[in-house]
């Protein structure tokens, strides 16, 4: 008998001319190894043995030959539209290691290049022969699993009809198991969700060192509100730490993030990620933190030019529209994610270096707090017995770095329990916790925007304390709380008060404008009268010019005490463009803000205020209308 050889379809064919012959050889290939049993339906032709999937043709002429190693078809998967249908595959490669893909059938309507290659490079055997290949496409399309997998799109909580939550992570669903399996469906699935060592550990080494730190408690305290925001119904956004470099700022990022995964400088695998991205590479790292918290150090690194519209993006959750190939949009990527930051500079101040500015609401989404503690070391308030704030970070580093990725899954894994035994938690214990937070620490007269940012404030402040009644960080009661009071309070000291971003800025921006150039640029009004027929300016200059680049005028009133004081008309149109064009706010709104405050002065007409009004007589002018500015508004503590 002369010696087999393998054909171009891949079947094994002999030159025995006997049937005998040929009985045989097919016989002892296909007694090689013994058949597995398997729980999905094996189609027609196939048999998965020990060593790998064989084709096993109908006509007897032919031989059976190998196709690949052996896999496991788990369950059939599709998203919750059923619109991506596929197969969850199981396997094991040449080391032992265990591999797990949602295979999409929609790569099967070509060739199946795409199934091949991730098969093969997950160190699968997949034969290269003609027969071979056709016969894995033929087998993937028309195998059936009974089990059925739901597929999402992105990490964190899912809602199965009828059930309570589960949080979804790469190869792990946390929560009640009973019902249809849940898997992540991204590809590749993110590798940043790393364990190592224990939850002990992570509280000894770790948690203990936030005990007596506002600001590290409040930072760990961020990664566990970022499960939160899915209970209490809020919207994604952030909070920057911002302070001078080689204070702590990077050690506060990296012990927040050790809750969920390894810290900054570590490897590609790091949970901590850049700024440096483009805003495409940036909606795929919120997807892959959806529900959990997104720490980036060091915002310099990002392009001044696209931050604003970064920073919008994640807080609003969503991605660009794409179009599809075929036609239409493609699906946006969604996430709601809370992002942990640090820079040496505000966001606005980044952003304006690029000619570009961040508007009040976008400041709002990522909150910019005073990283360093006053009369502390640096980020720290205390040490824990170090000699000084270098030695301290040097042990939280050595902390996160041994001991990752265990508090944040246990602690969801609580939530998940409480969700199943109580389905009213998150209105009964978060959502009246949190009010009654903002309520302690905000007055009921605050802008809306001071409201948001302490209703964030409050998430990650409940956030922390049930992290400690879980068991979690092993803080004493209310820790978490304090420390998020303290922040707060730190915040709301910087911004100047309780009112309005906008207000705030406009306020500051007309007494800038009046301090610079009061002098130079606006001209004097003699002993004002406005039926005077004399009233005179002021004579002319000591070097002979007069006002140059007037921006209004200036005279003289006594105020209640009979004191002097001076009073500024500003040209409108001086004030449109100087004062209120850089800060990016309507002429109309920016008076009506300013006169509400009693910053300047307005007379009533048909439609109710009008806020430029007619001056005394100025020679040669006549009386035209002027932003007239009280006295009062360029005094400390006007606003």
């Amino acid at each position: 008998m002369s010696g087999g050889k393998n054909g171009a379809n891949g079947a094994t064919k002999t030159s025995s001319g006997t049937k005998g012959g040929r009985d045989a050889i097919r016989a002892a290939v296909q007694g090689a190894a013994p058949v597995v049993k398997t729980a999905f339906e094996m189609p027609q032709g196939f048999e998965m043995r020990a060593d790998g999937l064989w084709r096993i043709p109908a006509s007897e002429k032919d031989m059976p030959f190998r196709v690949c190693g052996t896999f496991e078809v788990a369950a059939e998967s599709r998203p919750e539209n059923g619109d991506d249908w596929g197969l969850l595959l199981r396997w094991q490669d040449r080391d032992g290691t265990a591999h797990e893909w949602i295979m999409p059938r929609r790569l099967l309507a070509g060739e199946g290049v795409a199934v091949r290659e991730r098969l093969a490079a997950c160190g699968l055997f997949v034969s290269a022969a003609q027969g071979a290949r056709l016969a894995l496409v033929q087998f993937l399309a028309t195998v059936r699993a009974t089990a059925r997998v739901r597929t999402v799109p992105r990490t964190g909580w899912y809602r199965p009809a009828g059930r309570s939550p589960v949080f979804v992570l790469p190869g792990r669903t946390i929560g009640a198991s009973a019902g249809e399996l849940v898997r992540l469906d991204m590809d590749p699935p993110p590798s940043i969700y790393g364990e190592r060592g224990t939850l002990d550990g992570w509280r000894n080494q770790v948690a203990r060192l936030c005990i007596g730190n506002t600001r590290l408690a409040f930072g760990v305290s961020c990664s566990f509100a970022a499960p939160l925001l899915f209970l209490a119904g809020d919207e994604g956004g952030g909070i920057n730490l911002r302070g001078e470099s080689s204070k702590g700022k990077t050690t506060i990022i990296d012990a927040a993030a050790s809750a969920m995964g390894a810290p900054s400088k570590t490897g590609a695998d790091a949970y901590v990620r850049p700024w440096r991205a483009t805003s495409n590479g940036i909606e795929n790292v919120a997807a892959a933190h959806n529900h959990a918290l997104l720490p980036m150090d060091e915002m310099g690194q990002a392009d001044p030019k696209e931050l604003g519209e970064t920073l919008y993006m994640l807080a609003n959750g969503s991605g660009k529209e794409r179009a599809r190939a075929g036609g239409g949009n493609r699906r946006n990527t969604t996430w709601t994610t809370l992002v942990l930051s640090s820079s040496e500079e505000s966001a606005a101040s980044l952003a304006s270096q690029a000619g570009k500015r961040i508007k009040a609401g976008q400041e709002v989404r990522l909150l910019d707090v005073p990283a360093v503690v006053p009369g502390g070391f640096g980020c720290f308030d205390t040490l824990h017995g170090e000699a000084d704030g270098g030695a301290f970070a040097q042990r939280l580093r050595r902390g996160v770095v041994a001991q990752h990725g265990t508090a944040g899954p246990a602690f969801v894994e609580w939530l998940a329990a409480e969700l199943a035994r109580d389905s009213d938690f998150a209105s009964r214990i978060v959502l009246a916790r949190m009010a009654a937070w903002v309520a302690a620490h905000v007055p009921k007269s605050a802008d809306g925007q001071v409201q948001r940012a302490a209703r964030r404030m409050a998430l990650v402040a409940i956030a922390g304390e049930l992290a400690t009644e879980a068991g979690i960080t092993g803080w004493p009661a209310g820790e978490a709380e304090r420390a998020a009071g303290v922040v707060f309070r730190d915040w709301m000291l910087e911004r100047g008060g309780v009112g309005s971003r906008e207000d705030h800025n406009l306020f500051a921006a007309l007494r800038r404008f009046i301090g610079m150039h009061g002098a130079a640029r606006f001209s004097v009004v003699k002993d004002p009268d406005p039926d005077a027929e004399g009233a005179q300016t002021e004579p002319p200059l000591p070097d002979g010019e007069r006002t140059m680049n007037r921006a209004g005028w200036r005279w003289q009133e006594p105020n209640d005490k009979g004191e002097r004081r001076w009073v500024h008309g500003i040209l409108p149109e001086t004030f449109a463009a100087e004062i209120i064009g850089p800060l990016g706010l309507e002429d109309r709104e920016a008076r009506a803000r300013l006169g509400k405050a009693g910053m300047i002065r307005g007379q009533p007409d048909k439609e109710g205020m009008r806020w430029a009004i007619r001056p005394p007589k100025i020679p040669g002018f006549g009386r035209p209308r002027l932003v007239v500015v009280e006295p009062a508004a360029l005094e400390d503590g006007a606003d």
